[in-house]
């Protein structure tokens, strides 16, 4: 996993990271997923909501962002943020018996980035 994106590379890859091991959310859908950032300093709460070239529309839902402002959090739209990476290497149960295990890869690229992962 890795992004770019400067202060916003950390919590961006903690997210997808989050949403992939923690929440079982497919590699794809884990790195799609809109973002929350907030640095502490100034205390203001950023939240995608943009539209990528491909034509996704990344944005954190109405209802989660009333439900922050409602905690005190001060909100702001961002039009970017990080764009991150992930390879996920799946591994299979290791039958009784067996020798050899084939595992498998999947790449995801985001789509934030116009990006597409590929392999050999």
């Amino acid at each position: 996993m890795g992004a770019s994106g400067g202060l916003r590379i950390v919590p961006a890859n903690i997210q997808v990271y989050l949403n992939h091991f923690i929440h079982r959310m497919d590699p794809f859908e884990s790195i799609l997923a809109p973002r929350l950032y907030h640095a502490l300093v100034p205390n203001i709460l950023e939240f995608e909501k943009w539209d990528t070239v491909s034509g996704y529309h990344i944005e954190v839902p109405l209802e989660d962002r009333v439900d922050l402002a409602k905690k005190g959090h001060v909100l702001k739209a961002l039009a970017f943020g990080a764009k991150c990476q992930f390879v996920v290497h799946h591994l299979p149960r290791w039958p009784q018996g067996e020798t050899v295990v084939t595992a498998k890869l999947t790449g995801v690229s985001d789509p934030r980035k116009e990006g597409e992962p590929a392999g050999y």
